[in-house]
């Protein structure tokens, strides 16, 4: 039913689309997401802004493409697998599913919004104080669900890392 040339093709797109989401992930909780935040009044927004559009397609074809991939990889060579390797591999399946809920149900659309609001300020003028706090609760929302995202990929990448191990351990 499954064929060799498809399980290698899987796997190959699987580790690659699993790094590029992972590392973008990573990049955007550790360095983008501070430096936005840090340096919002000077400019960084509307960077962040530019930011977030390109690397948030990217990263969700990534993601879907991991996931995607580890459900037919899943499939193929671990359906019935009940060991703890297989349930490490079923823990760190689903912590990459909720990190694609985090970011689509927290850290999009309080980027989306907070694009919103940085498009109708005027250049080089400050925004008003309702304008402002709006701004700063969008940031860290934004900030909250990229750290949570990483922390999920985290749990998954540490749990494809080491499944096949987990057997000798327990």
């Amino acid at each position: 039913m499954f064929h060799i040339d498809l399980i290698v093709l899987a796997r190959a797109v699987h580790v690659i689309a699993g790094v590029a989401w992972a590392g973008a992930t990573f990049m955007l909780a550790s360095v983008i997401m501070p430096i936005a935040v840090r340096h919002g009044a000077e400019g960084a927004g509307r960077w962040m802004g530019l930011v977030a559009r390109r690397a948030g397609m990217s990263s969700m074809i990534a993601a879907l493409l991991t996931v995607l991939s580890g459900i037919y990889l899943f499939a193929a060579l671990h359906e019935q697998d009940v060991s703890t390797g297989g349930l490490v591999l079923k823990t760190g399946a689903l912590a990459a599913i909720l990190s694609i809920g985090v970011g689509i149900l927290l850290g999009r659309p309080a980027g989306i919004e907070l694009g919103r609001l940085q498009q109708t300020l005027v250049p080089g003028a400050p925004p008003d104080q309702d304008t402002q706090r709006r701004i700063d609760v969008l940031r860290r929302r934004q900030v909250l669900g990229a750290r949570l995202a990483a922390g999920l990929l985290g749990v998954a990448v540490l749990a494809m890392a080491t499944f096949r191990y987990a057997t000798a351990i327990a």
